[in-house]
């Protein structure tokens, strides 16, 4: 049995296959170089103020420990070779090699954007983590292919794709509500929504098949 018998080869998933690696050894230097992390690290007060503005990207190439930085290399590694697949199976080839870095960068940014907005006058508040891009991946992924059917070991109510995007979006709006907590709940909210919005502005025909779920 050889390593692509398992897993997707270079050209089916490119993306998980730079990125992955990029986040995981920048991070691993992250943890024995402070000034390497401290420089990456995001700081909202300051990106309010014009400053740092690079943060809004790099942070997501540091991690604060281990268990954080694998959990979501490997839902990058997953959900990012899903992402690539989709965009290639509705658009082709060319259109997925230059779609899929463009989102990204924005369900890096954009949910940092979010979180600097929120946190533009807390001086103490710092942030870091690619969990915007993981959980951005979840909610683009989920809602590309809507009607595709799904089975879910803790819902067993859930038959397809969408089911299983609001079950997510009801479980992250609820550990919104728990207020002491080291998680950080509105990040990963706003890059759920924000890899749903993504998804169905690449395909439109996804919110008619929502609708039509719904309501029919």
């Amino acid at each position: 049995m050889h390593f692509f018998d398992i897993f997707p080869t270079f050209e089916e998933a490119p993306y998980s296959y730079i990125i992955v690696p990029i986040i995981m050894i920048s991070s691993v230097i992250g943890f024995y170089y402070k000034p390497y992390f401290h420089a990456l690290i995001l700081h909202p007060y300051e990106i309010a103020r014009r400053k740092r503005i690079h943060t809004l990207l790099t942070s997501a190439c540091i991690h604060r420990n281990l268990l954080h930085l694998l959990f979501n290399a490997l839902i990058i590694y997953g959900l990012g070779y899903d992402m690539f697949g989709n965009i290639m199976q509705v658009y082709g080839t060319l259109t997925a090699y230059v779609l899929t870095p463009l989102l990204f960068f924005l369900l890096i940014s954009l949910p940092n954007l979010f979180q600097t907005f929120q946190k533009r006058n807390d001086f103490y508040f710092t942030s870091m983590g690619a969990s915007g891009l993981a959980f951005g991946l979840y909610g683009f992924s989920a809602l590309f292919f809507p009607l595709q059917p799904m089975k879910s070991t803790i819902f067993s109510f859930v038959t397809n794709s969408v089911q299983l995007w609001f079950c997510g979006l009801l479980i992250l709006i609820l550990l919104a509500q728990i207020k002491k907590t080291k998680i950080n709940k509105y990040l990963h909210l706003s890059a759920y929504l924000t890899g749903a919005v993504l998804s169905i502005v690449i395909r439109p025909q996804s919110i008619i098949e929502v609708y039509n779920f719904i309501f029919n």
